[in-house]
């Protein structure tokens, strides 16, 4: 069962944003945080940090010199599990057995894609609920996306810098009902506005630029997060969505400063707020 973490929420105005001028990296404010919180909360914190592992260990397989520091596991680590497989989690090694094997378990789609498909399926059948929805959600707006570039012919999609780029962003991955509705409906929508909520301003965002689109698409995560540890005032799902946020602030410092800012300016509101309420549940 996760823990309570009253005096780590409630600090992280004060340890992550320095008066609102600046924030801890993601490692480090992760770093920080591991070493407070309960070894079964810690296995939660490292889910947050596999999306970053998935992309490096293609970055391994295919001898790329891209490497992020967020993930679990390092270069080295990462290498030397190529043949054995052991400390890494399941849908790796299920992923990486087939891949040796040059025996593809969803045909036709890339590696990355291959990957990303197992991970969904594991995190999206997990335990903690918070987990659970959030990876849900990442699945459905991913794949909404994807839906969405298949029908081209849009700014954004035009904008993307290669053939490779389009394709990619046009793959439908898992197979849920949403993942099915996106692959058989016809309608302008997908038939999915009455499933989920943020159908709509989806569609709208992806009407404009490619930086629209993506600021657009990260502001519904962003209240998602917010929507989901609505009532976890001391858990540790708090804790997940702060370092989940963090990672997006951190994106769009280096895309897009201004984003950033804002992003930024919206995470010391909203973690302030949260110090205010949680100081007067006591």
């Amino acid at each position: 069962m996760s823990g309570s973490y009253y005096f780590l929420v409630a600090g992280l105005p004060d340890i992550s944003l320095d008066e609102g001028k600046n924030i801890p990296s993601f490692c480090d404010f992760m770093a920080e945080t591991e070493e407070q919180v309960s070894s079964d909360d810690q296995k939660l914190l490292k889910l947050i940090r596999l999306p970053f592992d998935n992309v490096n260990l293609v970055a391994v397989l295919e001898d790329s010199g891209e490497f992020d520091p967020r993930g679990n596991f390092s270069r080295e680590e990462l290498t030397s599990s190529l043949k054995n497989t052991e400390r890494l989690p399941r849908y790796m090694q299920i992923f990486l057995e087939a891949h040796h094997e040059n025996h593809p378990l969803f045909p036709g789609l890339i590696v990355r894609d291959q990957l990303n498909w197992l991970f969904f399926d594991e995190v999206t059948s997990h335990s903690n609920s918070f987990i659970r929805e959030w990876y849900t959600f990442e699945l459905n707006i991913r794949n909404l996306a994807a839906g969405i570039n298949s029908r081209k012919g849009l700014k954004h999609f035009d904008e993307l810098a290669t053939e490779r780029d389009r394709a990619i962003s046009s793959v439908v991955i898992g197979r849920n009902d949403v993942a099915e509705q996106i692959l058989r409906s016809s309608a302008p929508d997908f038939g999915l506005s009455s499933i989920l909520p943020w159908t709509e301003r989806v569609l709208a965002f992806s009407r404009g630029t490619l930086l629209d689109f993506e600021k657009g698409l990260d502001s519904i995560r962003w209240e998602t997060l917010s929507d989901l540890t609505a009532f976890s005032y001391f858990g540790i799902e708090k804790v997940l969505a702060f370092a989940i946020k963090l990672a997006m602030v951190e994106r769009w410092k280096a895309l897009d400063p201004e984003t950033g800012r804002e992003r930024l300016e919206k995470l010391t509101e909203e973690l302030r707020a949260g110090f205010s309420v949680l100081d007067h549940a006591l």
